[in-house]
């Protein structure tokens, strides 16, 4: 961008004021990333509906946005995921000797690292995006999401805690499996083969990247962060000490909230029945695996706004 140098010259010193030294160099990829998400939902908005004329003629406005939202919210996942999986691993690995030399393990706490500085721009971007249409469109649950992240992943360019923010960002490994189960929905394939094949890979990476791996990385977190094996040198600065604590407990609670909606919306659309031949209506589990009775799955509905507004991810209001 030619507006880069005069732009990061002008934002260094409010940069340095605060602390974020490193912020301004990783602006221009900032505001690219941003452009991105915007210009994908536009995009989607346009050709969407020339591609798939017929389904969109179902679809009221509401279904419509939403349907822009999650294409950009499954590409961005997309990209993300491997992105940040690559940093992560890379981080791990050790010398000849057995010893850590990426600068983001050899100083969990204050390290940086400029490739991994710019997959938190990437994401930065993304969740500006996010912020707005999570206010414009979406529920309290997206809202505190989207800002949250947004805030974290704004002040590692302290730099700080820029080694465990990679972990959280590998949680979008659920994504894109997610948005895979509602198209299936809008796309009349309810009740599918596609979709219980994805809903068993939604619900496995939901409980690997997020309940799992999501709660071990963050107790490694706090465990850093208030016991850690030797004294912080410089202490953690109150404030952000405060913020990535209380948002970790924010984040996890989210999860589990979601993943309960998650369970019952899968659980509707994959009802099992016993076949109509059976003696009697009741599903007997022993004579279903002795082989003494047949069973059929069935689609009890496809409509989840219930559920996630009682999660507090949707704003009331029916959708197509």
């Amino acid at each position: 961008m030619a507006f880069a140098d005069p732009v990061i010259a002008w934002l260094q010193p409010y940069a340095d004021a605060y602390g974020m030294h490193h912020a301004p160099a990783h602006f221009p990829t900032l505001v690219r990333s941003a452009l991105l998400w915007f210009a994908i939902q536009t995009l989607s908005s346009q050709l969407s509906p020339r591609l798939l004329p017929k389904t969109f003629a179902k679809f009221n406005r509401k279904t419509r946005i939403s349907w822009d939202i999650h294409v950009v919210s499954f590409v961005h996942a997309a990209l993300i995921t491997p992105l940040a999986a690559r940093i992560w691993w890379k981080a791990r690995q050790t010398n000849a000797l057995g010893m850590h030399t990426h600068p983001l393990a050899v100083d969990r706490l204050y390290g940086y690292d400029y490739e991994a500085a710019q997959v938190y721009a990437i994401a930065q971007g993304y969740f500006v995006w996010d912020s707005v249409v999570s206010i414009l469109h979406e529920g309290p649950g997206f809202i505190a999401h989207g800002l949250v992240a947004l805030i974290a992943f704004t002040l590692v360019y302290h730099p700080i805690f820029m080694y465990d923010g990679m972990g959280f960002l590998l949680w979008e490994l659920s994504t894109p499996f997610l948005n895979i189960h509602w198209f299936c929905d809008k796309l009349g394939k309810t009740g599918s083969t596609v979709q219980l094949v994805n809903a068993v890979f939604l619900l496995s990476t939901y409980v690997g990247a997020r309940l799992t791996f999501g709660v071990y990385n963050s107790l490694s977190f706090f465990k850093f962060v208030v016991a850690p094996a030797k004294p912080h040198h410089p202490p953690i600065p109150l404030h952000l000490k405060t913020f990535y604590m209380v948002g970790n407990v924010i984040l996890n609670s989210l999860n589990f909230f979601w993943f309960r909606a998650m369970v019952r919306a899968v659980q509707k659309r994959f009802t099992v029945k016993p076949t109509p031949d059976s003696k009697n209506g009741k599903l007997d589990a022993q004579k279903v695996v002795r082989g003494q009775q047949g069973i059929k799955l069935g689609v009890q509905d496809k409509d989840d706004e219930q559920f996630w507004q009682e999660a507090g991810a949707k704003k009331a209001g029916k959708a197509q």
